[in-house]
């Protein structure tokens, strides 16, 4: 399964631009300009705000047995450990093709390009079960350059790598189904989505390593930038969703040996708490107050977050299974179809922290009413400053909206967040 795109919205409301062309300085303002509008890199953004950013105030809406945890959970260790047990329909990595831009902003060579194609084409094939052993990106092909569809375009140049699928996490069960023809990289499948990683952070697993593994009480991060040490010394990190497991001892962390096998080996971290964390209204609060002002991440570049891995980590915590894409997200569940008009929907029907909203391309968490206004907690990369969707604001980070965010701009036809929404998902 291929990962699509899972940050941007569609719509007026909250589209991306490609920030990467000629730079002019515009009073106390960076203005970025590209052939389709200009970016406004600028801390006035916090103006157009129009809740406080305090997720304090909607605890008390938080219904706590509205989440069915032992039955959800149970559901998650089964697709977590899938690339183990399960028959799944075997994947094939994507042909290279297309041109793009690098990271030094040129167009790819011939030569480079080859070079990635043969490394897909000329693949070798294998059947063997692995570990995450520690964050990785998976790419969509094997390489480690970024990959720039346009450096013109909204939404195909800086930060949205065309590469990137998504940051897979340390303790993640995959299967193996190639090597490149270089011999760097694999390709993994988890239980979410696949993709191409390095060797370096991939081990093979045998049968009674996944034996014990998957034996052991599942243990989660409830907090980001745990430093994970063995003997006191560095080991890894982890941040929340990030899942490994214990014995009566403590806590065990899969470790690649020189033979390219993973085995457990006891570590020290605090942070970790025994899966799932019981949905509470403290809670829930705890873990999404660390994601608040939390900077963008596209698919999760530089261990940060995007829309889609915001609401899968905060899944994740509570044990309930989520898709990694927006899309995913939203219509893998019990759904709603949304009118356009649905502010008082879903203030009616929604659930505060268990209401995942949005559309095709942006998802979001219902967190409660304020002013008689529902709110969204979400990780968004711009916001419009003009209904032609040409300008926008660059905010870049985890904010808190309510459904009237955009209703500042003069001409507010579907660019109002609450226009663009179209789907409500039920946790």
């Amino acid at each position: 399964m291929v990962v699509s795109k899972h940050g941007p919205l569609v719509g007026c409301f909250l589209l991306v631009a490609a920030c990467t062309s000629s730079e002019t300085e515009y009073s106390s303002k960076l203005v970025i300009t590209h052939e389709s509008g200009k970016c406004f890199i600028d801390e006035s953004y916090d103006a157009i705000l129009d809740v406080p950013q305090n997720l304090k105030l909607f605890a008390s809406q938080i219904v706590e047995k509205d989440l069915p945890q032992k039955e959800l959970n149970k559901k998650f260790d089964k697709l977590f450990f899938s690339p183990w047990t399960a028959k799944n329909k075997e994947i094939s990595p994507m042909p290279f093709s297309g041109e793009y831009f690098g990271e030094n902003l040129h167009k790819l060579s011939r030569k480079d390009t080859e070079y990635i194609r043969s490394n897909v084409k000329y693949r070798s094939v294998i059947k063997k079960k692995g570990i995450i052993i520690r964050n990785t990106m998976a790419k969509l092909w094997p390489t480690d350059s970024q990959l720039f569809k346009s450096l013109k375009n909204p939404g195909d140049s800086y930060p949205f790598d065309s590469n990137i699928q998504s940051l897979i996490r340390l303790g993640t069960p995959v299967s193996i189904t190639a090597v490149s023809k270089d011999g760097l990289w694999a390709f993994v499948s988890s239980y979410a989505f696949s993709g191409w990683v390095s060797m370096h952070d991939v081990a093979y697993v045998n049968e009674q390593f996944m034996k014990t593994y998957m034996a052991r009480t599942k243990m989660v991060a409830v907090k980001d930038g745990i430093v994970i040490k063995h003997k006191n010394r560095f080991l890894n990190k982890a941040d929340i969703g990030t899942i490994i497991v214990k014995d009566k001892q403590g806590l065990l962390c899969p470790y690649k040996g020189f033979n390219g096998f993973a085995r457990l080996i006891r570590c020290d971290a605090s942070g970790f708490t025994e899966k799932p964390l019981a949905f509470t209204a403290e809670n829930a609060i705890k873990i999404t107050e660390q994601f608040l002002d939390q900077k963008y991440g596209w698919g999760g570049y530089l261990n940060l977050r995007d829309c889609s891995m915001l609401t899968m980590d905060y899944c994740t915590a509570f044990g309930v299974p989520l898709d990694r894409n927006g899309t995913a997200q939203l219509c893998g569940g019990n759904y709603v179809n949304l009118p356009k008009k649905n502010a008082a929907l879903i203030l009616s029907q929604g659930k505060p922290f268990l209401t995942l909203v949005g559309n095709k391309g942006h998802v979001m968490l219902y967190v409660g009413r304020y002013n008689n206004k529902p709110v969204f907690l979400h990780n968004v990369w711009g916001a419009p400053r003009a209904p032609d969707k040409k300008n926008r604001y660059v905010i870049g980070k985890t904010v808190l909206t309510t459904s009237d965010f955009g209703g500042d701009i003069e001409e507010t036809e579907n660019c109002k967040l609450e226009d663009v929404i179209t789907v409500m998902r039920f946790i």
